[in-house]
């Protein structure tokens, strides 16, 4: 699963209800984005990390 797939897991789960207000935006500009910064990257780890539960393996 790559990381697109993983934000739209949490972007369309229960954890849209505790994500907060930078962390949604972070994960909605990276969808956005063709070419992702090494601080997106930094930011997109630790929601990930935060936020695993919600991902299906």
């Amino acid at each position: 699963m790559n990381s697109k797939d993983k934000i739209n897991e949490i972007l369309h789960s229960d954890a849209i209800n505790y994500l907060e207000t930078s962390e949604r935006l972070i994960l909605k500009n990276v969808l956005e984005k063709e070419i992702i910064s090494e601080l997106d990257i930094m930011n997109l780890d630790k929601i990930l990390q935060k936020y695993k539960k919600f991902i299906k393996n």
